[in-house]
């Protein structure tokens, strides 16, 4: 049994906060059935606490983490390399300025299946980057691609 509940829809708008034509658990299925794009909110519909968005013509999975304002906190971006099989290619953090949409900062880490590292780390109050390179392990960036309904393992805050 799974810990979350999940819904469907379209796609998420991110903007407005709200999910883009609502679809019934068949028609989600039906589109994961056909390797089609759908998205699927946790918790509830009105303000899921994450969303999945599975797009296979892009070879993606998105993961997005949101706040108590609806707001991506952080976000994992997973390319797909197999039919079942996911690699974590980038994580974002962001960091608001208090309680507007407005980001103060965010890091941004890309990883390549060569176990090469970038990292980026940008604030807009004051105006600062800094990119750093390294090497790491990646045996953790691997995940499974999920059955319909089974997403609990893609929910994982710690990577």
């Amino acid at each position: 049994m799974y810990k979350n509940k999940y819904f469907y829809c379209k796609s998420w708008f991110t903007a407005k906060k709200r999910a883009t034509e609502l679809w019934s658990e068949e028609q989600a299925r039906q589109a994961h059935t056909k390797n089609e794009a759908y998205t699927v909110l946790v918790g509830n519909t009105e303000r899921p606490t994450a969303v999945i968005d599975i797009t296979p013509s892009t070879n993606f999975v998105g993961v997005t983490f949101l706040d108590d304002l609806q707001r991506e906190y952080l976000s994992y971006n997973f390319k797909i390399l197999e039919p079942n099989q996911l690699f974590l290619s980038m994580a974002t953090h962001r960091e608001f300025t208090k309680d507007s949409d407005k980001v103060d900062s965010g890091s941004s880490y890309i990883f390549n299946l060569d176990g090469k590292l970038a990292i980026r780390k940008q604030s807009f109050n004051p105006i600062n980057l800094e990119e750093f390179e390294s090497t790491i392990d990646i045996s953790d960036n691997y995940e499974i691609f999920p059955n319909f309904g089974e997403y609990d393992h893609l929910l994982k805050i710690e990577r």
